[in-house]
C-alpha cells in the first residue's frame, strides 16, 4: 500500500475562488455543466462528447442516474479520466477494454464525484472496469500521475474546469483511499472468478463520504 498525498492548499484556494466566481456571476456550477433550455435526461453524458484537455488528455463527463439508483443526498456525478498513454509504461493494466472498444478507449478512471443539486461535492467513489470501459490500472500507477489530471486546456466553461481540477487535488487522500479499497475489492473477486471485472453485479466497489469544509480547513490549516 502507497501513502496518501497531502492536500494541496493551492488546491483548496483554487476550489474556493471559483466557487466564489460562479456565484458572482450567478450561475453556479449545475447550472454550468446542465442544458439551460432543457430538463437534463438520465444517463445522458453532459458534454455530450466528454471535455478532454488537449494538452493533459485528462477528462471529464457528468451524468445522473435514476433517482433511486444515486446515493444519498445525490444529484449526479463527474466520472474523471487520465489520458493511460500518461501513465509509466512500466505499469500494468489489470484490465483493459475488449475487442475494437481497445483501439479508442485510451483512459484510465481516476474516481466518481458525486455532488448534490447545489454542486457540493458530497462522495467520491471507484467503480469496476466495466463500467467506464477504461484501462484500468492499479491505484499506485494512478497515483504517481494525479498531478497530470489538468484542465486548463479543455472545452467549454473554464471555471467549471478549473472547479474540477481543484477538487482533484483537494480530495487526493480520498481518491487515494477508494482506489486502494476498489483494489482491494477486486483483488478478493478475481481470486474468486477471473472474469470480475466483466461481472455487472460488480459496479460500486469503494467510496468515501467528502466534507468540503473539512477538506479545505486541513488544506489551508
Amino acid at each position: 500500500m502507497s501513502n496518501p498525498p497531502a492536500r494541496s492548499a493551492k488546491s483548496a484556494s483554487t476550489l474556493i475562488e471559483a466557487t466564489i466566481a460562479m456565484a458572482r456571476d450567478g450561475r453556479p456550477l449545475m447550472q454550468r455543466v446542465l442544458p439551460a433550455d432543457a430538463p437534463p435526461v438520465v444517463w445522458d453524458h453532459y458534454p455530450e462528447d466528454d471535455a478532454v484537455d488537449r494538452t493533459s488528455g485528462a477528462r471529464w463527463y457528468y451524468h445522473a442516474h435514476p433517482p433511486g439508483e444515486r446515493g444519498p443526498g445525490e444529484h449526479g456525478h463527474f466520472h474523471l479520466f487520465l489520458d493511460k498513454r500518461r501513465l509509466s509504461r512500466a505499469d500494468r493494466a489489470w484490465g483493459k477494454p475488449p475487442g475494437r472498444s481497445r483501439l479508442r478507449a485510451n483512459v484510465t478512471h481516476v474516481a466518481a464525484l458525486s455532488v448534490d443539486p447545489a454542486g457540493l461535492p458530497t462522495r467520491i467513489f471507484a467503480t469496476n472496469r466495466w463500467v467506464t470501459d477504461e484501462w484500468l490500472y492499479p491505484a499506485a500507477a494512478i497515483m504517481r500521475r494525479l498531478d497530470l489530471y489538468t484542465l486548463d486546456d479543455a472545452p467549454g466553461d473554464p471555471l467549471v474546469n478549473t472547479w474540477l481540477a481543484a477538487a482533484v487535488g483537494l480530495f487526493g487522500p480520498e481518491i487515494h483511499a477508494v482506489l486502494e479499497a476498489r483494489d482491494a475489492a477486486l483483488s478478493a473477486a478475481i481470486s474468486a472468478s477471473p472474469d470480475a471485472l466483466e461481472d455487472r453485479d460488480l459496479d460500486v466497489l469503494a467510496f468515501a463520504d467528502l466534507d468540503l469544509d473539512a477538506a479545505a480547513s486541513e488544506a489551508l490549516g
